[in-house]
């Protein structure tokens, strides 16, 4: 993937479409150079081809682990510091799968005396660096596309214990404030994340307003918290208690 080619999928993931017209001034190439580009891209599944530009695949499947952790990579980091400020030391604390997720454990590797578990087996040797912590995984049937733990063992062993904070993502965002995912196994873990936490903070950047997917994880009023670099214009009223960075 050359150069131009991440930066048109950089775009459309932030605003979930892309011209050939505005992708050609942008590059100061010509449109049939930008429209190759899309064919490419189109044909290795990374977008789909509309009338004039493309657009993000349907959202029936999730963008692979590898270029979700460079998407928006510096909101994530000031993401996962915001909510990582939200965390006391000594706390019960659940952290979730995804890249913002991974953010967010990053930014807690300096918190001392905590209890955590998570279903992200990227999480557990960012969390692990400090021997003050306590790090549980959940089991359950490992995702191999992200390193993810899903599926009813996996719920189960968040049933274990009640979390003082929860951290979740989610894969899409609707501006009724709804929170999406693509797979029906860890949609369950994130609800039984929620049931069993004292309160629950969602870290998603502003990009999940742009993408669909089918899996109802909850709804924002179950939440606590809503920590993200940017708002949709719908949501801006929303009296989920909100952190923007």
């Amino acid at each position: 993937m050359n150069f131009r080619h991440a930066k048109i999928l950089e775009q459309a993931r932030t605003d979930g479409k892309v011209t050939v017209e505005g992708l050609a001034s942008l590059f100061n190439v010509t449109l049939q150079t930008i429209r190759r580009d899309l064919t490419d891209l189109a044909e290795q599944g990374r977008l789909e081809r509309v009338h004039g530009g493309a657009i993000l695949p349907s959202g029936l499947r999730n963008i692979r682990y590898e270029d979700r952790r460079r998407l928006n990579d510096d909101a994530k980091a000031r993401i996962g510091l915001a909510c990582a400020n939200e965390v006391k030391n000594g706390s019960s604390v659940f952290v979730g799968i995804g890249t913002t997720c991974e953010a967010a454990a990053r930014a807690l590797v300096h918190h001392e005396g905590l209890l955590v578990m998570t279903n992200n087996l990227n999480a557990v040797p960012i969390l692990s660096a400090n021997p003050s912590n306590r790090v549980m995984v959940t089991g359950g049937t490992l995702r191999h596309a992200d390193g993810g733990l899903v599926g009813a063992q996996a719920a189960a062993g968040v049933r274990q214990l009640k979390f003082d904070l929860a951290i979740i993502g989610c894969s899409a965002l609707d501006q009724t404030g709804d929170l999406f995912d693509y797979d029906l196994d860890e949609v369950i873990v994130s609800q039984s994340v929620i049931e069993n936490s004292h309160a629950t903070a969602l870290v998603a950047d502003r990009s999940k307003f742009s993408r669909t997917a089918p899996a109802r994880i909850a709804r924002m009023t179950d939440l606590a918290l809503f920590v993200t670099d940017g708002l949709a214009s719908g949501m801006a009223h929303h009296p989920l208690r909100t952190v923007t960075v």
